[in-house]
């Protein structure tokens, strides 16, 4: 019961971290881009406004207004706006001719003067500020940067969920085998005192080998040790019948190689657990005096050939 339950809970966290991705990736690429996006342009449409109804006012009081006006109450609102003014000065002139038609309150007579005067000062603009141009809008560097920070936060997210799943997988998977060896048969240490002996005898035989006798006996995670030449090798020999190497043989086989120079065999007939596996890879990281290197040998009637080969005579 407890086991489903947390099988249950678990699932349910990676599926809501899942969802959590996607809610991320929707609210950073297409709702918060939108909202700026929608916001920016409604504070256009403010300032548009604004202008044109400070124009109408001129336009209309004000019977010696110039062009040269309006430069400077774009300016003023390219300011508030950080950024340069939708429309230009032939489009502000036009719209604000359209406003005043819509005026119906005032007589038709009135409008027509109003935009007539309007088109007198449509005509003092250069011809190069008279054709529209084409203005494309793009998103703000917000937006930009909502996105950018979305993708990266989602990114690192699945890294974090994978590399967690994976750590959580191994640990697992190391519980697993301890679980197993406890449980494997009774005659395993039968099997295992002949596979070692017969890996000891193989060293022993070569007579360029020097064993190093006060080592044996010891049960300090290492069978044997022996050295060729200046090198020195140390030999952790494991059979297991299902089980596979963890932790607990890393442990006691690291803990005798401290302070020690040279090669580290751990010899095994199954299979390292992934944790092991990499432990191992860090061990070697961050060790330059000594190496360990595993070698999986399912018999130990292979061990001769296998010796021959890495240290030839």
């Amino acid at each position: 019961m407890n086991k489903t339950l947390k099988e249950w809970f678990t699932n349910f966290g990676t599926v809501f971290s899942i969802l959590g991705f996607f809610a991320t990736i929707y609210l950073g690429i297409f709702y918060v881009p939108t909202w700026l996006q929608e916001s920016q342009n409604e504070r256009k449409k403010n300032a548009e406004n604004e202008i044109l109804q400070s124009v109408k006012e001129l336009v209309f009081s004000d019977s010696t207004f110039s062009l040269d006006e309006l430069p400077s109450l774009i300016r003023a609102k390219e300011i508030g706006l950080k950024e340069s003014f939708p429309l230009s000065l032939e489009d502000i002139l036009t719209k604000t001719e359209e406003s005043f038609m819509e005026d119906k309150f005032l007589p038709l007579t009135k409008r027509k003067e109003l935009i007539n005067k309007i088109e007198q000062i449509k005509k003092q603009l250069p011809k190069e500020v008279k054709t529209v141009s084409e203005k494309s809008e793009s998103k703000s560097w917000l937006s930009w940067f909502s996105i950018v920070i979305s993708i990266l936060s989602v990114i690192l997210g699945i890294i974090s969920a994978f590399i967690k799943f994976k750590v959580d997988k191994d640990k697992d998977a190391e519980i697993q085998n301890e679980l197993q060896d406890l449980t494997s048969d009774k005659d395993l240490f039968e099997y295992g005192y002949e596979y070692e002996k017969n890996i000891e005898s193989a060293i022993r035989k070569r007579q360029d080998l020097l064993i190093e006798e006060e080592q044996q006996g010891l049960d300090k995670g290492i069978d044997i040790v022996f050295s060729k030449g200046d090198n020195r090798y140390f030999v952790e020999a494991k059979y297991l019948r299902k089980s596979k190497i963890g932790l607990s043989t890393f442990q006691k086989l690291i803990h005798f190689l401290k302070d020690k120079s040279g090669e580290a065999w751990l010899i095994y007939n199954t299979d390292l657990t992934p944790l092991v596996e990499e432990k191992i890879k860090e061990f070697n990281r961050e060790n330059k005096a000594i190496k360990i290197f595993p070698i999986k040998l399912p018999k130990s009637s292979e061990f001769p050939d296998k010796l021959n080969m890495l240290l030839p005579k």
